[in-house]
């Protein structure tokens, strides 16, 4: 299917691996000019090194989103190379299973300056340029923890607010042909859960079994599909969502999740 994304141009933050980089290469395949962002060079590179393959234009950012500065300067990047910014994917974050009472102060406002204030910042500094074309695509990653219980305290809370913000801000936009939705992954296979003290690992810890036993029990108790989705599951969604074939949906928060969520709402 043509999604009539070709010369778009798409923003994605954290898109040097896992969701964020399938994001990046689904709307790349769809002909949309790519930003690759994220703070590691190599990897950032090697995701850039994929989307110019499909024949799209791409530009690389090193940016540390929990630095507003950063926001600035990236977004500044993505205007002098293309001239504008159609599609804006936010998605850099993180997640870490521990004690929420032992939590220190400084971590919960790392994750909340990552995964909050970064969506706001990057929102504000993108959505001008979108006002101006009076086009604008925003979607947000978010997650089934931002609706019901099961994951952390912290993380809960942060995506719960980007959830709220994110349905704010499309009344806000919508004046302006700018849809804003939110993406609600459940568990998916990326180096969040996989990799070697990654989530599974952290939450084996805490069963007593190996990380990859401890993701097949979750799957087996809690997802109705009976396995983790993958992160093109996911990209999937916010192509479909980036596009004109989407354009009587904003202010959502759409469950990718095999099921998990139980509620009505």
């Amino acid at each position: 299917m043509d999604l009539g994304l070709k010369g778009k141009v798409a923003l994605v933050t954290g898109s040097s691996s896992g969701i964020g980089r399938a994001i990046a290469l689904c709307l790349a395949e769809e002909g949309a000019n790519i930003i690759v962002t994220g703070r590691d060079k190599a990897r950032v590179s090697s995701v850039a090194k994929e989307a110019k393959a499909r024949g799209v234009g791409v530009l690389t950012v090193l940016a540390d989103l929990t630095i507003a500065e950063d926001i600035k300067k990236m977004v500044a990047a993505a205007i002098g190379k293309f001239g504008r910014i159609d599609i804006l994917v936010n998605n850099a974050g993180t997640s870490l299973i521990r004690d929420p009472l032992l939590l220190p102060d400084d971590e919960f406002r790392y994750e909340t300056e990552l995964m909050l204030f970064a969506v706001v910042r990057t929102c504000s500094e993108v959505s001008p340029y979108m006002r101006k074309a009076g086009w604008g695509r925003i979607i947000n990653i978010s997650s089934i923890y931002a609706k019901q219980i099961g994951g952390l305290p912290d993380y809960d809370a942060i995506k719960a607010a980007v959830n709220m913000y994110t349905k704010d801000l499309a009344i806000y936009l919508a004046k302006d042909n700018i849809l804003v939705n939110a993406v609600c992954p459940g568990p998916i296979r990326t180096p969040l859960w996989e990799a070697p003290g990654g989530g599974g690992d952290q939450l084996g810890k805490t069963m007593g079994m190996s990380g990859k036993k401890a993701m097949e029990w979750v799957a087996k108790q809690h997802i109705p599909l009976g396995h983790f989705g993958l992160p093109e599951d996911i990209a999937n969604m916010v192509t479909f969502l980036a596009s004109d074939k989407a354009k009587f949906i904003t202010g959502q928060a759409i469950n990718v999740d095999g099921g998990m969520v139980k509620a009505v709402i």
